[in-house]
């Protein structure tokens, strides 16, 4: 049977209402009635179900890594260099973001960029590796605010997962109440670590991708396309052996074989087609340069390379959403850090305070509140209008 997003939900959703419903009878054999509100509560530790759609399960798991990675002081050095690197991407983050909500309010962009991302999935990012891609980036992302809030020493509440209808979105760790007791610097260290964790998983899976399509695999024809060169001589399913006798075992060996073909060109092209090798000299490239025909590395290397792009990709747009200076976000905490950061850099120094002085009269919590509900306000209106 194909495995398709619709196979994928029904399955998830199957498990979800077997999960809701044991956990309703659980609630009920325990004398704990729901608050009117359609939230159920197990227990400070275990699962939450709020509204029967979303879920959150609080567990210890991980608690003593976090302490383990945490007991390292050199984290909050690092962490307070972050802030004035996150600064300086959050502003570039909000100027793009106010950028293109006008754009799309002018016409220019699509208005498919403002749905929510759950809306792509099955359309254009696929299931799994999208999923699998969002775990990786929000549970990389709590896990850094979770280290670097160990290096202050401030307690952990839990760790757990975060569910959708079942379908796990990511991992996150609950800091103590402390976190909002603390200063403004370091409640800004410990919010820059999220963000930059999702940056650096961005350049690991860009790095990793090239490494990706080196690797063996047959490269199969997905596709033949009409009124070209190739219509009626190769076939879909056939698979690629070798082109101008460069031998095709992985997707860069095919890109540095097509890449220099040039138009009206007579190429060799070698296939494997019911287990038998058949060579093709009759086939001459368009006035464009192409024979018409679309290729794809084995499976197993498809869902490498889906992984990774989306990986790239979505903890690149996570990284920089969080950077947006509205509550809960991380760029609020980012940018109420810095005039406290510029006065700490050195003590007692006249130009300095004056310098926090007036950075703490432009960016405080009553400006950052209202820079909040602007950008909120912008994202759903941005979102209602994009389904209009």
């Amino acid at each position: 049977m194909e495995i398709t997003s619709t196979n994928i939900l029904m399955v998830f959703l199957i498990i979800w209402s077997i999960i809701y419903i044991i956990n309703t009878k659980k609630q009920k054999l325990e004398k704990k009635s729901d608050n009117g509100e359609n939230e159920y509560e197990t227990s400070q530790m275990g699962l939450k179900i709020y509204y029967g759609l979303f879920g959150i399960l609080r567990t210890s798991a991980g608690l003593k890594i976090i302490d383990k990675v945490g007991k390292y002081k050199f984290w909050r050095k690092l962490s307070l260099w972050l802030i004035p690197i996150c600064m300086i991407i959050s502003i570039l983050t909000l100027y793009m973001f106010i950028n293109s909500t006008i754009n799309l309010f002018s016409g220019t962009v699509s208005k498919e960029t403002s749905k929510p991302i759950i809306f792509l999935f099955g359309n254009l990012i696929p299931w799994i590796p999208g999923i699998v891609a969002l775990i990786i980036g929000i549970t990389l992302h709590e896990l850094a605010h979770g280290i670097v809030a160990r290096a202050y020493n401030l307690k952990i509440k839990s760790t757990g997962l975060l569910l959708g209808l079942g379908i796990p979105l990511g991992a996150f760790v609950e800091l103590s109440d402390e976190f909002k007791d603390t200063n403004n610097k370091i409640r800004g260290a410990v919010a820059s670590a999220g963000p930059i964790a999702n940056v650096i998983i961005f350049v690991i899976a860009i790095f990793a991708m090239p490494f990706a399509m080196n690797m063996d695999s047959p490269i199969t024809i997905s596709n033949v396309a009409e009124d070209y060169p190739a219509q009626g001589v190769l076939l879909k399913g056939d698979v690629i052996y070798s082109i101008n006798d460069h031998k095709i075992n992985s997707l860069t060996s095919f890109q540095n074989a097509v890449k220099d073909i040039k138009p009206n060109e007579k190429i060799k092209i070698t296939i494997l087609r019911n287990n038998k090798l058949i060579t093709i000299n009759s086939i001459t490239t368009s006035t464009d340069g192409l024979i018409g025909i679309n290729a794809e590395a084995s499976a197993g290397i498809s869902f490498i390379l889906q992984t990774l792009y989306w990986t790239s990709m979505l903890n690149l747009m996570l990284g920089f959403f969080n950077l947006l200076p509205a509550l809960p976000l991380d760029g609020f905490h980012i940018w109420n850090a810095l005039p406290e950061l510029i006065r700490d850099l050195r003590k007692d120094n006249k130009l300095l305070n004056k310098i926090s002085m007036i950075t703490e009269y432009l960016i405080n919590e009553r400006s950052l509140t209202s820079i909040s509900l602007m950008v909120w306000g912008l994202i759903f209106i941005s979102m209602a209008y994009s389904f209009m």
